[in-house]
């Protein structure tokens, strides 16, 4: 269950909010293959005055950021970034190149889950 959280430029329409977020989660779902019912998202608008971003992108620039347990291979990380890329485009017109993510990897000792380290908890059958 990855945590995901997407920071953007404050004043979107809430429908608009609403496909992004969707179309973030849909991408964990097929690319890392997360359970639909596994959603553990959250969405930080900042203010237009308040938020920088690299020059040449536009007003829709916006971040992923995706803690996850380590282990999965770079040829699924590189099909998570480019559903993510995709699926943004489609759901909120959102052009590729305004889109950054960062898939964050803490040990399993370092998530707290149900008051133990993940480390000790025994996968899933």
């Amino acid at each position: 269950m990855p945590i995901v959280t997407i920071t953007l430029r404050a004043g979107r329409p809430a429908s608009e909010i609403r496909a992004i977020m969707d179309a973030v989660h849909n991408a964990t779902v097929n690319a890392f293959d997360v359970p639909e019912t596994s959603r553990n998202q959250r969405l930080v608008e900042i203010a237009p005055e308040y938020l920088f971003y690299p020059q040449g992108r536009s007003e829709d620039f916006l971040t992923v950021e995706i803690a996850s347990f380590p282990g999965r291979p770079p040829e699924q990380k590189a099909a998570l970034f480019q559903q993510i890329t995709t699926n943004l485009q489609q759901a909120a017109d959102i052009a590729p190149g305004d889109v950054m993510i960062l898939i964050h990897e803490p040990p399993k000792q370092n998530w707290g889950i149900n008051g133990r380290p993940a480390s000790q908890h025994k996968p899933h059958a």
